[in-house]
């Protein structure tokens, strides 16, 4: 039976209905999680993701942390990227779109190294420029991940996410988003044991967007005032 996709009234919304979405696809990892929610952990993307890890922890009573991914930006044209770096400094280079950029070692290194003081900045706004490896272990190490944002676009940041965590040693890693175009869960599912998604298009042209009722980019104000009324998310 073809399901009629009805948009999201909210991020929030959005992510309880991602757990219920897992409830019924899977079984089996639903019953793993209502056990034993202890064995399990999320990270969101913020901005937006953040909303949405808050419904979607609201609903199976896990702890959530979020991952900072900033984008590697081309020295000529800031407002593209040739990669991506992450909280812990992991970093993830678009190789098929590096030889046609004509940039020298320096360039990409020194664009790597603007990205990881971004990167550091967020850190501190958020209250975690602290020694976050030893969190990462206790965190990740033999834990079920779910990895959250609020959409996929190439599905590149996700990417770069993913190969974070595993550095850290996982028992698995689930992408669970709540709308994706299908080219990029072909791209982001081979690295992860599943990918979860109410609604999956297959397009030419998409935007995270069209699946809200109601569209904005979330302010840091508002993402800090989910954090600090959260009961779900990890405060050190």
């Amino acid at each position: 039976m073809i399901m009629t996709f009805k948009r999201y009234e909210s991020r929030f919304e959005a992510g309880q209905l991602l757990a219920e979405f897992i409830e019924k696809q899977d079984s089996t990892l639903e019953k793993l999680i209502s056990e034993n929610p202890n064995n399990f952990f999320c990270f969101a993307i913020p901005n937006g993701g953040v909303p949405i890890a808050e419904g979607f922890c609201s609903k199976f009573n896990i702890n959530y942390d979020v991952l900072i991914v900033r984008k590697v930006k081309i020295p000529y044209n800031t407002e593209a990227g040739f990669g991506s770096v992450t909280t812990d400094g992991t970093v993830l280079i678009n190789e098929s779109l590096l030889p046609h950029l004509n940039l020298t070692e320096k360039e990409i290194n020194r664009s790597i190294e603007i990205t990881k003081n971004e990167i550091k900045e967020r850190l501190s706004f958020y209250g975690k420029d602290i020694d976050l490896e030893q969190i990462y272990r206790k965190n990740i190490q033999k834990k079920h991940i779910f990895m959250i944002d609020d959409g996929l676009a190439s599905g590149f940041t996700m990417l770069a996410a993913v190969k974070m965590v595993k550095k850290y040693k996982p028992s698995k890693i689930y992408i669970a988003i709540p709308t994706t175009p299908l080219s990029s869960v072909k791209r982001v599912k081979p690295g992860v044991n599943d990918v979860f998604s109410p609604n999956v298009k297959n397009v030419w042209r998409f935007a995270v967007a069209d699946a809200y009722l109601h569209w904005y980019d979330v302010p840091e104000s508002e993402v800090l005032e989910i954090l600090k009324k959260s009961k779900f998310y990890f405060k050190k």
